[in-house]
């Protein structure tokens, strides 16, 4: 059914990993996650790699990923967070695909990350306040580059495929 590569981004905690693997499912092509890939490549956890080389290298890390998936055709692609923070990873994803972006509210974002060990971004006193940053550093960026915006603050991940492939299909 795809021609092109599906790339979902957003913000930690939308969703990416798990509508991806579900849109997949559904439309019978294959996932592939950018943070999964390189915990692969590099046989260390994402928070081991913010520790122990920094940001920039992690930034490094997915723009190699990203422009290696790229390269290959049919892919839902779940992305990380912060993918969007490089222009040419905004242009390698526009040129081989479709971007959708799911939208997520701090409150709902909140109750889905706070537990979570394995947020280097996190690592910090006032999560809300840091999750309030990146949302206000990295909407606008989500919402213009993308193909289509989709809420997901309070609907299931069938609904929320659903509209997906609605979206691809008008």
């Amino acid at each position: 059914m795809l021609s092109n590569n599906i790339y979902i981004v957003g913000l930690m905690g939308s969703g990416k990993t798990s509508i991806g693997k579900l849109l997949s499912k559904t439309l019978d092509s294959e996932h592939v996650d950018i943070d999964q890939e390189i915990v692969k490549k590099t046989n260390l956890t994402i928070s081991e790699i913010f520790k122990n080389h920094g940001e920039n290298h992690f930034r490094e890390l997915e723009s190699i990923m990203l422009n290696s998936v790229s390269k290959r055709r049919n892919l839902i692609v779940s992305t990380g967070g912060g993918v969007i923070l490089s222009s040419e990873n905004i242009s390698t994803m526009q040129n081989t695909g479709s971007i959708i972006h799911l939208d997520i509210s701090i409150k709902i974002q909140l109750l889905r990350v706070r537990n979570k060990k394995n947020r280097p971004l996190l690592d910090v006193d006032n999560i809300k306040e840091k999750l309030t940053e990146m949302k206000n550093l990295r909407d606008n960026t989500y919402k213009s580059i993308s193909n289509y915006s989709i809420l997901t603050d309070n609907k299931n991940k069938k609904d929320i495929v659903q509209e997906i492939i609605d979206k691809l299909n008008d």
